[in-house]
């Protein structure tokens, strides 16, 4: 079996401007399934302990990245 190679790709390159990280609190609320977004922060601290701070019995509370994917379930 022959293994095909990919040719003439384009060049991927960086952006002209500079990427600004956000990241956003979301709670989702377990008995009845609401999801609410807590807020934007463009510090990962800053929205981890937003995150912290509102985490309670009930309720799961996630950062999410630029890319929507989950950096952190508190």
């Amino acid at each position: 079996m022959r293994r095909r190679t990919h040719r003439g790709g384009m060049i991927r390159k960086q952006g002209l401007t500079p990427k600004h990280e956000e990241y956003r609190v979301i709670s989702v609320d377990i008995i009845t399934d609401g999801i609410q977004m807590c807020g934007t922060f463009t510090n990962l601290d800053d929205a981890l302990t937003q995150a912290q701070n509102i985490k309670h019995h009930g309720i799961d509370v996630y950062v999410h990245g630029d890319s929507n994917r989950v950096i952190s379930k508190v």
